[in-house]
């Protein structure tokens, strides 16, 4: 029997035995407790005891990630065309003979050597080659922004990981307690001190807490898979119990990190680049009414070589020089027109990477400052208060003096608390791990708690 029909049946039992009430049968008590013991025994599975650190699995992340080899190698090529773009275009090499008919004294026999050499405009390689560097820059930081986006969401599936191990941690916890008021109610039940209401409720919070178990469980599998495609891993790999990285310490006010995002931030200094790099394109559309020179050298021999041969001539050479001439207007000015174009709308997207920038900054910001400060309140206020009123009310309902319902009150506070407390420390992580992100920097190398 599937867990679904378990639980089912299980609360039907619960649910039916606080109806009948007293009266209830042996059977149906039977019944709870066989479904009770099914239960547990699918939910008991050992927690992970091998810890995994955050920094082992970003080390793995740099050398394994498929997505970041790629940038790494587009950024790695786009350097090359730097040299491809500056260099002059290949000489041209020819060989000619013509011959003339000997019986009929047409003309000597002749043999043509030639080479040339286009040459542009120096400054035409000059601005390809400065595109061609802005260009590479551009791409290195695209690896940056690829690399630290990579970062920040294993980072992120890290801390979703520890919430998971923490709150079975806290659920085992509340586990525990919860099988001791089902003892102490079973005993009161047996003195008849007490009813079989609370025996059943007890039971009915112990298979509640299961499901919990459950759904924390199937979660994990489905975190320790995207980090197994993270890490380019085998899905089926274990990922160990996940360790709480030091808490992170921000020595920087909110316009000194903006101030930092806009000097570091990878989205920004790539649009920095493509901005360079459609200025120097422009330029060179310009440069297009300019024309280029080709040069060269022309080796003609003319005859067989033979001295008494009445039609052999002497050996001729010279040096070409010829220059294109940029005469259709038609395509040289949309060219300039489209260079410009491309120019605004690059600032335009620098532009529009600030604007993010600032908002997601400043998002990170208090996300993780009232995710710091909450935690911190639970730690030192909500935590032990909910502890003391679930112990406070423990011996009350073993002394008789208290409801189990206002025991189990203070249990479902208690586990609210520990799970609250957990998740706040996990969000304060994932917001100071997207406000490194969104500053480009790496904040906690700077300072820890």
């Amino acid at each position: 029997m599937s867990y679904n029909h378990n639980f089912k049946f299980y609360s039907f039992i619960v649910s039916l035995s606080l109806l009948l009430g007293p009266g209830a049968s042996l059977a149906a008590e039977t019944a709870v407790y066989a479904s009770k013991q099914a239960l547990e025994s699918a939910a008991d599975r050992p927690l992970k005891t091998s810890a995994v650190h955050l920094d082992e699995l970003i080390q793995i992340l740099r050398q394994r990630n498929p997505e970041m080899i790629a940038a790494k190698a587009e950024w790695l090529a786009a350097k090359k065309r730097v040299w491809i773009d500056s260099s002059l275009p290949d000489p041209m090499a020819g060989y000619d003979i013509m011959g003339g008919m000997r019986e009929t004294r047409t003309g000597p026999e002749e043999q043509r050597f030639m080479v040339s050499q286009e040459v542009p405009f120096p400054s035409k390689l000059w601005e390809k080659g400065k595109a061609a560097q802005d260009e590479a820059k551009a791409a290195y930081q695209r690896y940056r922004a690829i690399e630290r986006d990579l970062i920040n969401e294993l980072k992120k599936s890290y801390y979703e990981l520890y919430f998971i191990d923490a709150s079975l941690e806290v659920i085992d916890e509340v586990k525990g307690i919860l099988k001791k008021f089902e003892n102490v109610a079973q005993a009161r039940y047996s003195n008849l001190t007490g009813t079989q209401r609370d025996v059943a409720k007890a039971q009915a919070e112990v298979s509640m807490t299961l499901e919990k178990l459950f759904m924390l469980q199937q979660e994990r599998e489905s975190v320790s898979a995207k980090i197994n495609s993270l890490l380019d891993q085998d899905p089926m790999t274990e990922i160990g119990k996940a360790v709480l990285p030091e808490k992170p310490v921000l020595p920087n006010t909110l316009i000194e990190l903006v101030n930092l995002a806009v000097q570091n931030r990878q989205e920004i200094k790539e649009m920095e680049a493509l901005v360079s790099k459609a200025r120097h394109g422009k330029k060179l559309a310009w440069m297009e009414n300019i024309p280029n020179v080709t040069v060269g050298f022309e080796y003609t021999k003319v005859g067989s070589g033979d001295t008494t041969d009445p039609m052999d001539g002497d050996d001729q050479w010279m040096f070409p020089l010829r220059i294109n001439i940029p005469l259709w207007l038609n395509k040289n000015i949309p060219q300039i027109q489209e260079a410009q174009k491309i120019v605004e709308a690059n600032q335009a997207k620098l532009t529009a990477a600030k604007n993010t920038t600032y908002y997601e900054v400043k998002d990170a910001y208090f996300r993780y400052d009232s995710a710091t400060k909450i935690a911190e309140l639970y730690d030192t206020a909500v935590i032990p208060q909910a502890k003391l009123a679930l112990t406070s009310d423990q011996a009350g309902y073993e002394s008789g003096k208290t409801d189990f319902l206002n025991l189990l009150d203070s249990e479902r506070v208690y586990l609210n608390a520990k799970l609250t407390h957990v998740r706040l420390l996990t969000t304060a992580l994932a917001s100071h791990s997207d406000l490194v992100r969104a500053t480009g920097i790496d904040l906690e190398g700077e300072s820890h708690e």
